[in-house]
């Protein structure tokens, strides 16, 4: 479902768990946060592969950029680079920003690294958009699993959370990640965004 009807069903625990929270700015009278974060997520930049490809952050000043509207703003990558300094739009998802990508309308856009590169290859082809991503991410963000408020899991909540110390370090994640559709079908390909 929508990312937005998600947050909405978890909130009014239509749903109990929530995976995949990557920012605790919503109030807290929605949501538990599960400690420690699950995983983190890369948010890149993705941009058409040219014949001189962008190299850094500092490469985009000149150009016209989108960042998804559901990202937490930040204003300095995780390199210290000032994101303010671009000039960016906002686009709904993933496959919105890969529309404005391939009308010209933007040069780049900034989104989570899997989600960016599982949304292009269900929508394009490398011929149709020939993808590419800078190799540095622009955010490193934690990943939480999050309760609802309402739900009846509260009262797992420790063991859930050690569940979640013990499966980090043994590389349980990890491996979840890699058994997924998702994962699998976007690994294949990751290698050739960032030549």
């Amino acid at each position: 479902m929508p990312w937005l009807r998600a947050i909405q069903w978890a909130r009014d625990s239509h749903i109990d768990l929530l995976v995949g929270l990557q920012s605790t700015h919503y109030p807290p009278e929605w949501f538990t946060y599960l400690e420690p974060p699950l995983t983190t997520s890369a948010h890149s930049v993705f941009y058409r592969r040219r014949e001189l490809p962008l190299r850094n952050l500092h490469a985009l000043l000149p150009l016209r950029g989108a960042a998804l509207r559901e990202a937490k703003s930040a204003t300095h990558s995780h390199t210290g680079f000032d994101l303010t300094q671009l000039t960016l739009t906002t686009a709904d998802s993933v496959e919105k920003a890969l529309k404005m990508l391939a009308l010209g309308r933007i040069d780049y856009f900034i989104a989570p690294q899997w989600q960016a590169i599982s949304s292009w290859l269900n929508v394009y082809s490398e011929q149709s958009l020939p993808l590419a991503m800078l190799p540095e991410p622009v955010q490193i963000n934690p990943v939480y699993l999050a309760l609802s408020n309402q739900s009846p899991c509260l009262a797992d909540k420790e063991a859930l959370e050690a569940a979640i110390i013990k499966a980090r370090p043994e590389g349980l994640m990890e491996a979840l990640l890699e058994q997924s559709f998702l994962y699998s079908n976007v690994v294949e390909q990751f290698h050739n965004l960032i030549r």
